[in-house]
């Protein structure tokens, strides 16, 4: 799990200014069903659920470092994932 947060903290910081906000957060969202959708097995909810929060922590920490400006304060963050948000951790497969 280490790696793959590693992996997204330096794709984060890549594209936090080369893309608007719209592109970035459509790709997060199709990183992380992806995520979901492999690591989506039964008893390991709890560590897909570990790794959304902390892949948004990241996201949240490159996106504030995209001018000399904040862009978002955690409670506007919040909003904008409650206008867009993302995929929710779930068994996709079940083992047993």
């Amino acid at each position: 799990m280490r790696m793959k947060l590693k992996r997204v903290n330096e794709w984060a910081r890549q594209v936090r200014n080369q893309k608007p906000l719209k592109e970035i957060w459509k790709t997060l969202k199709a990183k992380l069903r992806g995520h979901i959708q492999y690591y989506g097995i039964s008893h390991n909810d709890a560590q897909v659920e570990t790794f959304l929060y902390a892949a948004t922590r990241i996201i949240f920490k490159w996106l504030n470092r995209r001018s000399q400006r904040k862009s978002f304060t955690w409670e506007k963050f919040q909003l904008y994932m409650a206008l867009d948000p993302l995929p929710k951790a779930q068994v996709v497969h079940k083992l047993f």
